[in-house]
């Protein structure tokens, strides 16, 4: 048995991270812009729906947050490294709180007035409505943190794992994650961590519906805080990262075959076992893409250049604000006599294009970087000076989400 401290990974700067990070909440935009389109339940919907996209939003909806929630826990497997639990708790509650709960009271209300308003509700205008908002929980009420969900799970998971990550910070934790280490370097090794995906789904998914409430919202919850806490029992083995990279090409093929099957197969027998195998598909599904992603990301996206730096810090601030922009814009296009594919990339460029103008205001104001939760300009110009062996860049993914 190997407990060497060579199986786990050395504090240096994960590019591959940052990138993939940044590409995941990129799609976010034509994601939310496909949800106008495609005939599920959205704020604002296109009558006709477009069903030529129920294909690649299916696709992405089966990886993308958990892909999100893995890439967190690995931010913070790099960021427990060199700080105390005071420190990071601290940090987590300016980084992440702050930003939700200014989400909550300014960002998020324009998303609710414009829905209530396509819904026939007469507002004079947002100022009148915003007494309003605060009226009741969505759906039924009006206050709601709408696509912000993400940052309030982040938090929550971060504080409730947190003694147990701190275990790991031990000598008897970090002996453990070595012989983990070096055990999932077997050949499919990594795959058996999709059975407790599997088990969620056949056991929780069906009992408890996707309502991202945080309360009673258990199926969630459980299982992106699997995934969260896999990020960070894994983010530091070399086992697992070169387990990936080498069998990527297998999850790649594994991949695509579970989500054929998931989407294609006959839902008859489907209906047999009460939906049953469709779950089990998802949960490694699901797991495959994380490791096929994980893996191409880490041989091919490893390096560092001046549109990641730029990037790396525009990407939270873009994920606060894209949804109310897009609805926005949406609220004005969907009457227009134009084709769904005119007014699809009308939206995604121009939610992408109010996007930055916003954020490159934010980004000249103190006031605004903290609120948005991003660091100070000083202390930005400091992280980007290059630091072999020290890790910045990935702090950020557990910070931001």
């Amino acid at each position: 048995m190997l407990s060497s401290p060579a199986a786990l990974a050395p504090a240096t700067r994960r590019y591959d991270l940052d990138w993939l990070r940044v590409l995941a909440f990129g799609l976010l935009i034509f994601y939310h812009t496909g949800m106008v389109f495609v005939g599920w339940n959205f704020h604002l919907m296109s009558q006709p729906s477009s069903p030529a996209l129920e294909l690649p939003m299916e696709f992405l909806n089966q990886w993308r947050m958990p892909l999100l929630f893995v890439i967190s826990g690995v931010g913070i497997s790099f960021a427990l490294r060199h700080r105390t639990a005071g420190q990071f708790v601290g940090e987590r509650l300016q980084r992440l709180l702050l930003p939700l709960a200014f989400g909550m009271v300014v960002v998020v209300v324009p998303q609710v007035y414009y829905e209530r308003l396509s819904q026939g509700a007469a507002y004079a205008s947002l100022l009148d409505f915003y007494p309003h908002y605060f009226e009741g929980t969505y759906p039924k009420g009006n206050f709601t943190w709408n696509h912000l969900w993400f940052i309030a799970y982040l938090l929550v998971f971060s504080l409730v794992s947190l003694p147990v990550f701190l275990l790991f910070r031990q000598a008897a934790g970090q002996a453990v994650l070595a012989r983990l280490s070096q055990w999932l370097q077997r050949p499919g090794a990594v795959l058996l961590l999709a059975l407790p995906l599997i088990l969620l789904q056949l056991v929780l998914r069906p009992s408890w519906p996707d309502h991202r409430n945080l309360i009673s919202d258990w199926f969630n919850f459980a299982f992106y805080l699997t995934l969260f806490v896999y990020g960070y029992l894994l983010g530091s083995l070399n086992g697992f990262w070169q387990a990936a990279e080498r069998q990527r090409y297998w999850f790649l093929a594994l991949g695509l075959l579970a989500f054929s099957f998931y989407y294609w197969a006959d839902d008859y027998y489907y209906a047999q076992l009460g939906g049953a195998i469709k779950r089990g598909v998802q949960g490694l599904n699901c797991w495959c893409w994380i490791l096929a992603v994980l893996g191409f990301g880490r041989r091919h996206l490893n390096r560092n250049s001046p549109l990641l730096q730029e990037a790396n810090e525009a990407v939270y601030p873009f994920y606060i604000l894209h949804q109310t922009v897009l609805i926005w814009l949406t609220y004005y296009v969907l009457p227009w006599p134009a084709s769904n594919a005119a007014k699809f990339v009308l939206l995604s460029l121009g939610t992408f294009g109010v996007t930055l103008l916003l954020y490159l205001v934010i980004r000249q104001f103190a006031l605004l970087r903290v609120l948005f939760g991003l660091k100070p300009r000083k202390q930005r110009r400091q992280a980007t000076v290059p630091a072999p062996s020290v890790v910045h860049s990935n702090e950020v993914v557990a910070s931001n989400g």
